[in-house]
């Protein structure tokens, strides 16, 4: 790619970060009787009044039916950090969403290095590009909640564990467990990501028969667990108040009933997320599956793709089995795959074209992809101003059905 290439694609970079940062809603514009104010009043409680009021936020959010509808405080990781925030900048709704602004620029630095050292400087570029143009991802890191926190520790979680498990550096191991601890307690959906280490690190080790210590795999399983039990037994002031919320969590993904019409929307059959993604991203989302599938045809799979492959399975089918949680920002952090894919299936498509004009053609194709993206964040969540992308407001919003 020539430089004028790598500077149009910064330039495209920086332009949706300026974008996401002026289209920031104004202070009066967040939702302050929803999930934004409860995340804006945990962290001003905790700066005003210290880690002491952990175990009481908790005992009255368990102990109120219409609180339940909204995040629990124990999510102590994005509390804390959002808390640390609040000491140094104004405590406003819009600095709480700055924070979510900063964690956007942090993914984007995150992903275009690691892309960079694992695919190329070129790669890096064209993936950046599409990771910044991704509306759920923009959106994100201009509102007051803790999706683009969540998604900035997948990311560090899931790039160090790949560089890890290549680099084999006990020093990347405990980076790694860090980070993936730190990434439980920003959201608990990150326990998820740990049926996914250990499935790749057992292909790892025995399909692609490489030598590597179960010692490792042990570590995997019990330390994030141990290190962010004993966070959550200091914090919340006692075991029982642990296990209390692990029966909620827990009753609110898989067995819990719920007859709340909110909740309601937010469930559905299996293919949610992908009905979701056609919507908001649809080249991408189709260029992936095209892509994945002809990866399981042709049988041929190189670690690094058969590595992000199973993310995107494993995830997306974790995901789908909860019952009342199918909002796609939930699993927005999926196109750290999809992204990766839409790449590498533009290129599989000039493969065999070997002339001055490929790096052209590719480059044009992702551009396109950037502004169509680009237009459906702007129609989506800046005009439209859908607050919550479930099923309901998406396909609303492109006109599938009328809208009361």
């Amino acid at each position: 790619m020539s430089r004028i290439f790598r500077i149009t694609a910064l330039c495209l970079i920086l332009f949706s970060v300026f974008t996401v940062f002026y289209t920031t809603p104004g202070e009066d514009s967040f939702a302050k009787q929803a999930d934004e104010g409860y995340y804006f009043m945990y962290a001003k409680t905790i700066k005003d009044m210290g880690i002491g009021q952990f175990p009481i936020l908790l005992k009255h959010y368990l102990s109120n039916k219409v609180v339940q509808l909204f995040p629990h405080p124990s999510r102590i990781g994005h509390i804390l950090m959002t808390a640390l925030w609040f000491e140094i900048f104004p405590n406003t709704f819009l600095s709480l969403a700055r924070f979510s602004f900063f964690c956007f620029i942090l993914f984007l630095i995150i992903s275009f290095f690691f892309a960079k050292k694992y695919f190329g400087r070129d790669f890096a570029y064209l993936y950046t590009l599409l990771l910044s143009s991704n509306p759920l991802i923009m959106t994100s890191g201009r509102r007051a909640l803790q999706d683009s926190n969540v998604n900035l520790f997948w990311a560090l979680s899931i790039w160090f564990f790949l560089d890890f498990l290549i680099v084999k550096k006990r020093s990347k191991f405990i980076i790694f467990l860090l980070v993936y601890s730190i990434s439980i307690t920003v959201k608990e959906s990150s326990l998820a990501l740990l049926v996914f280490f250990v499935v790749a690190f057992l292909i790892y080790k025995y399909k692609y028969n490489r030598e590597i210590s179960n010692r490792y795999l042990l570590g995997i399983i019990f330390i994030p667990s141990f290190m962010v039990g004993a966070t959550y037994i200091f914090l919340l002031k006692g075991f029982g108040n642990v296990i209390a919320l692990l029966n909620f969590v827990l009753g609110a993904h898989f067995t819990k009933v719920v007859t709340n019409s909110y909740s309601l929307f937010c469930s559905g059959p299996w293919y949610k997320y992908i009905i979701d993604y056609l919507l908001i991203s649809p080249l991408t989302t189709l260029l992936t599956i095209g892509y994945f599938f002809h990866q399981l045809f042709i049988r041929k799979f190189e670690w690094k793709i058969t590595y992000f492959m199973l993310f995107l399975a494993i995830i997306f089918a974790i995901f789908s089995s909860m019952k009342y949680t199918k909002i796609v920002r939930f699993v927005m952090s999926l196109d750290i795959a999809i992204s990766l894919f839409t790449v590498l299936a533009i290129y599989n498509l000039f493969n065999a074209k070997e002339n001055k004009y490929k790096m052209y053609c590719i480059f044009i194709i992702v551009i396109c992809i950037f502004f169509m993206n680009y237009r459906n964040f702007l129609y989506l969540f800046y005009q439209i101003n859908i607050y919550d992308p479930v099923s309901y407001w998406l396909l609303g919003a492109m006109r599938m059905f009328p809208m009361s």
